[in-house]
């Protein structure tokens, strides 16, 4: 009777707090998939397609309203409140913190709220420079509800408002989930065939079939470039047809490198990374979108339109981790602000004709932080803007005290059943991948993993990153045991070779784009 009597004042509660600002205008809503309810604006839009992940909600002027369910867990309260937030009071992007307090709501929840605005862009369409948030903590449950909005100066007053109402109607419901498979091999089966054509030459990888790469520490800028992959094919009796480097904002497109690579019939992946003067904590994702770089990416555009032949093209992948600062991270966790960089990106290749690169989206197969508001999905672009869709997840070990030792399968089965759910209809290719030998049997990591590429059959191209990467081994051979299971491995029908199928000889010299 007791317990009734609290839900029955609860209510009362809230109802009180609906009257005193029009509880009419408002009507409440359940998120099986994300697990609450509450209620909204009837006037606002509501987008459920990805409910379990956001709830995304637009408002007539364009203002944006988007709700996370963060279970507190494996990190403290103080983590998510304070570290998403880290870079907002640093000032970092040109982000600034206007204000932030800590009270309670009549449903006992307690709210971290938090302002913080940039300068607006000239180049973004009616764009929303002023940032409101409430973190709504239910210990209990040790559950955490994000409200965020993104509005201008002229509503800012009123969607706090109405947001700070929201989170008062709300309360927690248990979740369902989408994605229920647990083994690729129940996947609806479809055709995975690749075909890209260029001038010179075509790629084509069979339905159920894929085909090597290898990133390989010589680079591109320097002529020994194809003389280092060779050394290590006549190690592995193997020829990598596909090839992936780096790049970042101040070194042009190694267009040289890339050519030869070319004429000795192999494409290539390009990543181009926005870091600049080789300072890993510049942040320029505004500048790009501000068009500061467009003459820099208009050469990149034009060099490789000059290849003839299809590329592929990886910008500002692991968005998803604090690592890179294209995150949202360093973006006041506006991811909007990220897709706004890789379309205009895309834009300038088509304007500039490169219409034979393909963009390849990216994110880590784990978030750094791994909070709701940095979701890997929440950065996709659109089907519009991506062509293939890369997969990250690496087998760090236990170099380092953090690390987990994590066997191939453990990675790459749920990753690629999350990721066929959501962009089934894009190739995928394993962009970056590799096993340290610090921590478990590398070799028998890489002779059991490899077995289970043919339960992924929408996986055309896998690169193995062949480098020691500080304290991680990741080299092929970081020992011999490893260098020999990497060998055999690779061999089998699965894998086929000759993906490259020359129309000609390719054309003898490049002139590059000065």
């Amino acid at each position: 009777m007791k317990k009734n009597f609290l839900w029955i004042l609860l209510a009362i509660l809230l109802m009180s707090t609906f009257t005193s600002y029009g509880e009419e205008n408002y009507k409440r809503h359940y998120f099986y998939y994300g697990g609450y309810s509450s209620k909204i604006p009837t006037e606002f839009q509501i987008n459920k397609s990805r409910e379990e992940i956001v709830t995304e909600i637009t408002t007539q002027d364009g203002s944006k309203i988007k709700i996370y369910k963060q279970p507190i867990k494996g990190f403290r309260l103080s983590d998510y409140v304070y570290y998403s937030n880290e870079k907002i009071r640093q000032g970092v992007g040109g982000f600034s913190l206007t204000s932030s307090d800590k009270i309670t709501y009549p449903n006992t929840a307690t709210a971290y709220r938090t302002s913080y605005t940039r300068s607006k862009s000239d180049t973004i369409p009616n764009d929303k420079n002023m940032y409101y948030e409430i973190h709504e903590y239910y210990k209990d449950t040790k559950t955490m509800i994000t409200f965020w909005l993104k509005t201008d100066e002229n509503h800012i007053e009123t969607y706090k408002e109405i947001l700070n109402n929201m989170a008062k109607s709300t309360w927690l419901m248990d979740s369902k989930s989408r994605i229920t498979i647990t083994n690729p091999k129940d996947l609806e089966p479809k055709d995975t065939s690749l075909f890209l054509e260029g001038t010179d030459f075509n790629i084509s990888i069979p339905d159920n079939q894929m085909a090597w790469g290898v990133f390989h520490p010589v680079s591109p800028y320097y002529d020994d470039f194809i003389e280092g992959v060779e050394k290590l094919e006549d190690r592995l009796d193997k020829r990598f047809e596909f090839l992936m480097t780096y790049s970042d904002f101040t070194t042009p497109m190694p267009l040289t490198g890339t050519a030869t690579a070319y004429r000795d019939n192999r494409f290539m992946m390009l990543t181009l990374q926005p870091w600049v003067d080789g300072d890993r904590k510049s942040v320029v994702t505004m500048e790009i979108i501000r068009g500061n770089y467009d003459g820099y990416l208009r050469k990149w555009a034009r060099n490789i339109k000059s290849l003839n032949n299809p590329i592929l093209f990886r910008p500002s992948n692991e968005m998803n981790g604090d690592w890179s600062t294209w995150s949202a991270w360093y973006l006041g966790k506006d991811t909007d602000l990220y897709i706004e960089a890789w379309k205009r990106m895309y834009r300038i290749f088509k304007e500039e004709g490169a219409d034979n690169a393909y963009f390849v989206w990216n994110p880590h197969d784990r978030s750094y932080p791994d909070f709701a508001w940095n979701n890997p999905h929440l950065y996709y672009p659109g089907d519009e803007y991506v062509d293939f869709v890369g997969l990250t997840g690496y087998n760090n070990g236990t170099s380092h005290k953090a690390d987990v030792w994590r066997e191939f399968k453990d990675i790459y089965y749920p990753l690629y059943i999350e990721y066929m759910y959501y962009y089934s209809n894009k190739p995928f290719l394993v962009t970056e991948f590799s096993c340290n030998e610090v921590g478990g049997n590398k070799a028998n990591w890489i002779s059991d993993g490899f077995k289970y590429f043919k339960d992924m059959p929408n996986i055309k191209l896998a690169v193995w990153f062949n480098r020691i990467d500080g304290l991680w081994k990741y080299n092929i051979n970081s020992s011999q045991e490893a260098e020999d299971a990497f060998k055999n491995s690779i061999q089998g029908d699965y894998f086929t070779n000759n993906i490259i199928m020359p129309k000609e000889d390719i054309q003898e010299e490049i002139k590059e784009d000065q």
